[in-house]
């Protein structure tokens, strides 16, 4: 892989673990998260959280948790 290279970490337990790269070069804006989020949203586990970091980075770049929609490192969740 080359250009920028994002890692797909879960966490349903209490500790992170790495699913896989991808390389954001070959996704059009938006759809890895679309893509990831359909996957994610099979599981049974409702405590279910994911993290999209760059290798070597300690804050992720996007977050994810079970019943809710990808969000930007601090993004708050919206208020209906």
């Amino acid at each position: 892989m080359t250009g920028r290279i994002v890692n797909l970490d879960i966490n349903d337990s209490g500790s992170w673990r790495r699913v896989t790269s991808f390389d954001l070069d070959t996704f059009e804006d938006g759809d890895l998260e679309h893509c990831a989020h359909g996957l994610l949203e099979l599981s049974s586990n409702q405590k279910l959280k994911a993290r999209l970091i760059a290798p070597g980075e300690t804050v992720p770049l996007m977050t994810w948790k079970h019943g809710d929609m990808w969000r930007e490192w601090g993004e708050k969740p919206w208020k209906l």
